[in-house]
């Protein structure tokens, strides 16, 4: 039938190959997966709720970064430097 005694014909090894990649593969996506979870938290591009030290150190350059990004409306842009404008005084 299979005729393993010379080992696998051409047909054969080909679909053993196959067979063993849809085992093997998914184990190691998943182990590749599951270590770059626990690497380098820190190295995720996620956006960071405060400036880097060095930029935008200013109350008014926040604001304006706030704004630019859409975080905030118009209105509450003028209405936040309105009120830095009053603090400063």
């Amino acid at each position: 039938m299979w005729q393993w005694h010379d080992g696998p014909d051409g047909w054969g090894a080909l679909w053993m190959l196959l067979m063993m990649s849809f085992v093997w593969l998914p184990i190691l996506l998943i182990v590749i997966w599951g270590l770059r979870g626990f690497s380098a938290p820190t190295a995720r591009h996620e956006p960071s709720a405060l400036p880097p030290q060095g930029e935008a150190s200013d109350a008014r350059e926040i604001a304006r970064q706030t704004y630019a990004r859409g975080d905030v409306d118009r209105d509450r842009f003028l209405q936040i430097i309105e009120d830095l404008d009053h603090t400063d005084e």
